[in-house]
C-alpha cells in the first residue's frame, strides 16, 4: 500500500512538474558575429565608427522562462550559453546572465517581437588575447550582460535576434582590465 502512496505522490509531482513548464516555456538561440575593438557604447553613438576585429563567434544558448507577468508583457529568463571563438581568439567561453525581457512592442497583434538585457558570470577558457590587445589587460572570469532585439512572425515559434554580446569588469568588481564587444545576429526558437 505504501508504494501505491509513493507511485501516486510521485506521478502528482510529475503532472504537476508538466504543468508548470508550460509551452513556451524554454528556448534555443543559435547567434553568431563578429567582434570590435569598440567599447559599447559606440554601437549607438558611433555606429560608424565601429573597428571589426578578425575575431568571430559561434554560439548556443538555452533560456528557462521562470517568471511571466502577463498583463505586464514581462518575463525572466535564465540562459546558459556556450561560445567558441576563432579568428585572433580560439577559445571557449561560457555565460550564465538572468534575463529580464519586454514583450510589449507595438505592432505585437502582427509581430512577435521582444527586447531582452541580460547579466550573469563569464568564464573563458584562456585570457582572450582580443580583449588584452584592446583594454590592455583582461581575465577569464569576468561579467557577460546582452541586449537583444527580437522580432518574427506573430504565429510562429521563432524570431530573429540581433544582439550586442558583452564581456565586461563590472566596473572593476571582477578584474580591473578586460572586455569586449561582439555584434551577433541569430534566431531564437521557443518550445
Amino acid at each position: 500500500m505504501k508504494k501505491c502512496g509513493y507511485l501516486l505522490t510521485l506521478a502528482i509531482l510529475l503532472v504537476s512538474l508538466a504543468e508548470t513548464v508550460r509551452a513556451r516555456d524554454m528556448a534555443v538561440t543559435v547567434f553568431a558575429g563578429q567582434s570590435t575593438r569598440n567599447v559599447w557604447e559606440d554601437f549607438f553613438l558611433s555606429p560608424a565608427s565601429l573597428d571589426f576585429a578578425d575575431s568571430r563567434i559561434a554560439a548556443c544558448a538555452l533560456s528557462y522562462t521562470f517568471i511571466r507577468i502577463p498583463d505586464r508583457y514581462v518575463s525572466f529568463e535564465l540562459e546558459g550559453q556556450i561560445v567558441r571563438h576563432w579568428g585572433i581568439q580560439s577559445h571557449w567561453e561560457a555565460n550564465l546572465p538572468v534575463v529580464i525581457r519586454y514583450h510589449g512592442l507595438p505592432l505585437r497583434d502582427r509581430i512577435r517581437s521582444s527586447v531582452a538585457f541580460g547579466v550573469g558570470p563569464s568564464w573563458s577558457s584562456d585570457t582572450p588575447p582580443l580583449e588584452v590587445e584592446t583594454r590592455d589587460d583582461s581575465s577569464p572570469v569576468l561579467f557577460h550582460w546582452f541586449m537583444e532585439l527580437t522580432a518574427g512572425p506573430a504565429r510562429a515559434p521563432w524570431m530573429l535576434s540581433v544582439r550586442l554580446h558583452h564581456r565586461s569588469t563590472g566596473f572593476g568588481l571582477m578584474a580591473d582590465k578586460g572586455g569586449l564587444d561582439t555584434l551577433v545576429g541569430g534566431i531564437r526558437w521557443d518550445f
